[in-house]
């Protein structure tokens, strides 16, 4: 019997059956809605990054609500929420990502420090000279006082504690005189130092700019240094074994004007006193052994090669 109320049949098509007060007595079914916003939110992480995370976070948020307002009807409040959680993730994630990419693609490509080149070594001439055009000879220099002579092509000058002698091509023969240097050399203890220049040679200018400082002078001591031009001389250096290819050089000579060691200006860096001193100190002493150009000895003109 009934107390007046409507009884429904459960299998019966149409509307889930309700409580008096409203509520539905059927079974709740799940939130299509947050079924999709968590399915969105994988994708996002897989194959549509972004997308799929921007409709997971409102798909996710608009279940929640629809889930909210079916007063027991629907479930699936858990769904809803992972995927919303999920998709803003994914939206983070994504801006982040595409943050980082057009910041790599804007920013400058890093600049490589070049490594310092190896000094450039003025060439001296191919040893073919024509034989110098004769000069009448220069006067003395003015105000040079004590400190400098000059005497058929021969000007003596005092830097410091440094004896340098320049020869230019009014000499009649450069071995005579190499010879007549060496035994001054040989009087006041030192030892001669040939040093082979030529015109317009910056490193050489390095060279001759340097020799006031503290360290050249103590570098340099111990020898009487000879300055040559190699397009005055080229071809009695050539003979005597001097080699003439890079500038500056620099050749102890011994007995018989031969050269004992050489070495050249590509055996430092800046042509500055503190680049120049070391080498040509110890150089000058016999101490110089590790080389950037190795010196394989004399060799003259007259000479078979073995």
């Amino acid at each position: 019997m009934s107390d007046g109320a409507p009884i429904y049949d459960p299998y019966a098509k149409g509307p889930p059956a309700q409580s008096p007060d409203g509520a539905p007595t059927g079974p709740a079914r799940t939130s299509a809605l947050a079924i999709w916003a968590l399915v969105l939110a994988v994708l996002g992480f897989t194959c549509i990054p972004a997308i799929g995370g921007l409709f997971a976070l409102t798909l996710g948020i608009v279940a929640k609500g629809e889930i909210n307002r079916s007063e027991g009807a629907l479930t699936g409040s858990g769904l809803a929420i992972g995927g919303a959680v999920l998709g803003g993730l994914n939206v983070i994630a994504s801006v982040l990502g595409l943050a980082a990419v057009l910041s790599w693609a804007g920013s400058p490509s890093p600049v490589t420090t070049p490594t310092p080149p190896v000094p450039v070594v003025a060439p001296a001439p191919v040893p073919t000279f024509l034989p110098p055009t004769p000069t009448p000879p220069s006067p003395a220099p003015k105000g040079a006082g004590p400190a400098s002579s000059r005497q058929g092509g021969v000007i003596a000058t005092k830097v410091g504690k440094v004896d340098l002698v320049d020869l230019d091509r009014e000499l009649t023969s450069l071995s005579r005189e190499l010879e007549s240097q060496r035994k001054t050399a040989a009087h006041d203890g030192k030892k001669l130092l040939l040093w082979v220049v030529v015109d317009d040679c910056l490193p050489c200018n390095g060279v001759a700019a340097s020799l006031p400082a503290t360290e050249m002078q103590t570098a340099l001591e111990s020898v009487r240094v000879v300055r040559v031009n190699a397009r005055d001389f080229g071809q009695d250096l050539t003979f005597l074994g001097i080699p003439v290819a890079k500038v500056p050089g620099f050749a102890l000579v011994g007995d018989g004007n031969r050269p004992l060691d050489y070495v050249n200006g590509g055996e430092w860096d800046e042509d500055i006193a503190r680049n120049i001193a070391p080498v040509l100190g110890n150089f000058v002493r016999g101490r110089y052994a590790k080389r950037r150009d190795p010196w394989r000895g004399p060799r003259r003109e007259d000479e078979t090669a073995l």
